[in-house]
C-alpha cells in the first residue's frame, strides 16, 4: 500500500511538473508574440489577448486600460521600433493563474517622444475556456546602476 502511494504522489508531481513546464512555454511564447506585435503595430493580437478589464501600470505611473492601449497602437501614438526579452520567469497560482516577470530592452517612440532603456515587466494572466488572458501589467524602467 505505501509502494502504491508513494506511486501516485509522484505521478501527480510529475503531472504538475509537466502541466507548469506546458505553461511556462506556452506564455514565453504569448509574451513574444506580444511584443510583435506592438512591432507590427497591428492589434489584432493584442485585442484577442487582453482581457476587457485589462490594465498596465505604466513605467511613469499612469494606468491605461485595454481600450487605451488598442488605440495607442492602431493610431500609432506609441511605436515599438525594438524589444528583446530576457531573464523570464513564469509562476503558476493554480491551474488557471499565472505570473510572468521578464526583462525587456526597448525603444520606440510615445506621443512623438524617443524612449528605449532596460524595463522589468510583470503580467498577470488568467486561462478562461482554454486560453491565457493578460488581466494586468506593470513596467518599470531600470535605473542606472
Amino acid at each position: 500500500m505505501k509502494t502504491s502511494l508513494i506511486t501516485l504522489f509522484l505521478v501527480a508531481g510529475l503531472a504538475t511538473v509537466g502541466f507548469g513546464a506546458s505553461a511556462d512555454s506556452e506564455l514565453k511564447t504569448i509574451e513574444q508574440q506580444w511584443l510583435d506585435a506592438y512591432m507590427k503595430s497591428d492589434p489584432a493580437f493584442i485585442k484577442t489577448l487582453e482581457a476587457e478589464d485589462y490594465s498596465i501600470i505604466e513605467s511613469d505611473g499612469t494606468v491605461t486600460s485595454k481600450a487605451q492601449d488598442i488605440k495607442s497602437v492602431t493610431d500609432k501614438t506609441f511605436v515599438l521600433k525594438s524589444a528583446t526579452m530576457s531573464d523570464f520567469k513564469c509562476r503558476m497560482l493554480g491551474d488557471n493563474y499565472a505570473v510572468v516577470t521578464s526583462t525587456l530592452k526597448m525603444s520606440g517612440t510615445d506621443d512623438g517622444k524617443e524612449f528605449s532603456g532596460d524595463y522589468r515587466g510583470t503580467d498577470v494572466f488568467e486561462k478562461k475556456g482554454g486560453k491565457w488572458m493578460a488581466v494586468a501589467s506593470q513596467l518599470t524602467k531600470v535605473g542606472k546602476e
